[in-house]
C-alpha cells in the first residue's frame, strides 16, 4: 500500500493480548484513491492474503469506512 497514491498510514492497536485481538486501520487521503488501489491491486492483495495473512489471522472482519473532517491523521500531526 505504501506505493499507492493517497495512502497515508496503517495503525495497529492491540485490543486484547490474552485473546490476541488487534484492530488495524488504514488511512487514505481520499476514498476514491482507496477504491483505485483495490481495483488495481486486487490480485496482489489476494495473493498476500493467501500467502501471509491466512497463517496469521484466524478471523478478519471489515467493519466499515469512516470519514473524518478536520481530524489529525497518523503521519500528519
Amino acid at each position: 500500500m505504501r506505493q499507492a497514491q493517497g495512502y497515508i498510514a496503517t495503525e495497529v492497536q492491540c485490543e486484547s493480548e490474552t485473546d490476541g485481538q488487534y484492530r488495524v486501520r488504514d488511512f487514505w487521503s481520499w476514498h476514491r484513491e482507496f477504491e483505485v488501489f483495490r481495483e488495481r491491486c486486487s490480485e496482489d492483495f489476494a495473493r498476500f492474503d493467501r500467502e501471509i495473512v491466512e497463517d496469521l489471522v484466524e478471523k478478519q472482519e471489515f467493519v466499515g469506512a469512516y470519514y473524518e473532517a478536520g481530524g489529525t491523521l497518523p503521519g500528519n500531526a
